[in-house]
């Protein structure tokens, strides 16, 4: 028998006593042998050799350790920073919370807001623009009158010996899903070093899982007034204590409280404002167009019975009535443009045809994050496609989608820098992504207050942005009538466009068009037909041929899909080959015997674009 290495393996015998030792003499290993099996066989056991690491690896570690430092030293710039701006009145966690996320001073809005709503528990009736932090501004007072009210009854429930059951402090309720989930996420980071929990109630996510949340008894539920109604009638024991309720929010007002529109708000404030004992209910309402009100048309005007707001002061009167409001505070520091000053607002007037070639044309020469509103799902579906088949990959997000994609295009949109989302109003309201540049307007809103809360998805915290409506000829009237509210005394300025690029891109998007319709056309008889077959079918009928949509036989179907291919042939083709390379030859000189630049066709900051045209004209 061959002789085996046994290596001793080193031990710490510190933590041994005397008596452990006595018979003790070491632990060894053997790691080169070979196991003899009763069947004859046998298998050889060889030393394991240490691997170093991959280069794949290791700069996975190295990357690893580097974000480690610099959160070290984000931390260490946090711990230096000054935040004596936000006062003497918001308890210590919430301060440590503040300083993390950087938050130095209050905005304007926070700092009219937090001191009045803590140290004199008033109503709250604000009015903001577009971000400026109104999340935060009744967040804040919120969360610290809470911590306050439950270190209070949680002291009184052990000086009675009896068990502290969690009640529902705060509802706050919003018109749209994605707002409501990031006023959670805002909330949840101010909350971050205390022990309030928040849950929120949206539709469009499974009703058994948020049912779950409730049984852990939130302190703050954030909710859609939808959601909120049905859990209510089903009788959820958390959300029944709603009469009782501490704090009410209603963020984004004037939209909640629009005719046709969230008829359960009514219901759960006809609820809330029925007990008549909670006398210490706090209530805030914000919206960025709270004070905003329209002309009256002379039609209506001139009928005695009709009675509508014509004031601030009236539109106010209405909303004090409704929430249940007692002596509230009115802060309003939205301007008369109601507007960010950060905001370039443009336009282009063009026929309902050249939209396509406009959105393409500013998409192509001004990358950037740009979001895209239109009035309906039809045409956020339809310019998906073009676009698409464009190369330019957008992202949809209208209410007929599901709410786990609407949030995942998001969470897309907001991490590709020259991203693009195709959206419906569902995304006018409240959201804040950060680094949207452009809002583009590729139908005329039908509200003033629809444009201000579009437009102010970009110029957020103080940075630039830039705003664009497409105006076609028959939107002129809402056109006219959004200046005539805002107080526009000059039309908005035109968008400054380069006609020998635009000619260019027309060629692509009129190509786009034609593949889309000749897709949509044959997919939409074909599904119409499926429909029928199948319906005659479950009847155990036979289908007429008059029923059934004219779509050729299989050589013309054929065809038809081969011309389709074709077209998409060439688009590529077209697409493969840059713009400017057709304007810019180098062949020719100028008069002045300089070359044409091609930088001058370069793609730039619309922002940019814009000055440039302004300082161009005043010379």
């Amino acid at each position: 028998m061959k002789s085996q290495k046994w290596k001793a393996v080193p031990m710490d015998i510190s933590s041994f006593t005397a008596e452990d030792l006595e018979t003790f003499g070491g632990i060894e290993e053997l790691s080169d042998y070979e196991i003899l099996r009763s069947d004859g066989t046998s298998s050889k056991q060889k030393k394991r050799k240490k691997t170093k690491p991959t280069k794949e690896k290791a700069k996975k570690l190295k990357v690893e350790s580097n974000g480690d430092t610099s959160d070290d030293e984000a931390d260490n710039d946090n711990d230096e920073l000054d935040i004596s701006a936000w006062g003497g009145c918001l308890h210590d966690s919430i301060i440590r919370a503040l300083k993390e996320l950087g938050f130095q001073k209050p905005t304007k809005i926070q700092e009219l807001t937090i001191p009045v709503a803590i140290r004199g528990n008033q109503d709250i009736l604000g009015a903001a623009e577009t971000g400026s932090g109104k999340t935060l501004a009744f967040g804040i007072p919120i969360v610290n009158n809470i911590i306050s009210i439950k270190a209070s009854r949680i002291q009184k429930a052990e000086l009675e010996n009896v068990e502290y059951s969690k009640p529902l402090y705060s509802i706050i309720l919003t018109p749209t899903r994605e707002l409501a989930i990031q006023i959670k996420n805002h909330l949840q980071a101010i909350c971050k070093y205390t022990d309030i929990k928040i849950g929120v109630l949206v539709g469009g996510l499974a009703p058994e899982k948020q049912k779950r949340i409730l049984k852990k008894c939130p302190e703050i539920v954030v909710a859609t007034p939808g959601r909120l109604w049905e859990m209510i009638e089903e009788g959820e024991s958390h959300v029944s204590q709603i009469s009782n309720v501490r704090f009410l929010v209603i963020d984004e007002t004037d939209r909640m409280v629009e005719k046709g529109h969230f008829a359960e708000l009514r219901k759960i404030l006809s609820l809330i404002n029925g007990n008549d004992s909670n006398k210490k209910r706090q209530t805030f309402v914000f919206s960025a167009t709270l004070t905003l009100i329209h002309d009256v048309p002379n039609r209506i005007a001139l009928k005695k019975r009709k009675k509508k707001i014509t004031q601030a002061s009236q539109k106010i009167e209405y909303l004090v009535k409704l929430f249940g409001m007692k002596n509230p505070k009115v802060i309003d520091i939205t301007k008369k443009t109601a507007v960010v000053d950060t905001l370039t607002e443009t336009q282009i007037m063009c026929s309902i045809e050249d939209k396509d070639s406009y959105l393409y044309y500013f998409v192509l020469m001004h990358p950037g994050r740009t979001l895209v509103f239109c009035n309906s799902i039809d045409c956020v579906r339809r310019l998906r496609n073009v676009l698409e088949l464009l190369e330019c990959h957008p992202l949809p997000l209208h209410a007929s989608m599901h709410q786990r994609q609407r949030l995942k295009n998001l969470e897309t949109f907001e991490k590709s820098e020259n991203g693009i989302l195709l959206a419906t109003d569902v995304a006018a309201r409240g959201l804040d992504i950060r680094g949207i540049e452009h809002v583009i307007h590729f139908q005329v809103p039908r509200t003033t207050e629809t444009y201000v809360h579009r437009s102010g998805r970009t110029a957020r915290a103080e940075k630039e942005g830039l705003s664009l409506l497409l105006i076609e000829p028959q939107e002129g009237v809402l056109y006219k009538r959004i200046c005539k509210t805002l107080n526009k005394e000059q039309a908005i300025p035109n968008f400054p466009v380069d006609h020998k690029i635009l000619k260019l891109v027309k060629e692509r998007v009129t190509l786009a068009r034609q593949i889309d319709k000749s897709e949509h056309r044959m997919n939409r008889l074909n599904a119409q037909n499926r429909w029928f077959k199948n319906a005659a079918n479950d009847l155990e009928i036979d289908v007429e041929e008059d029923l059934l949509n004219d779509v050729g036989d299989e050589r013309e179907q054929a065809a038809k899909t081969r011309e389709i291919k074709a077209l998409r042939k060439h688009l590529k083709a077209m697409l493969s080959k840059p713009i400017i390379s057709k304007i810019f030859t180098g062949c020719f000189p100028t008069k002045s015997g300089k070359l044409l630049s091609p930088s001058v066709y370069c793609p730039q900051k619309a922002v940019e674009a814009v000055k440039k045209n302004r300082k161009k004209k005043q010379k």
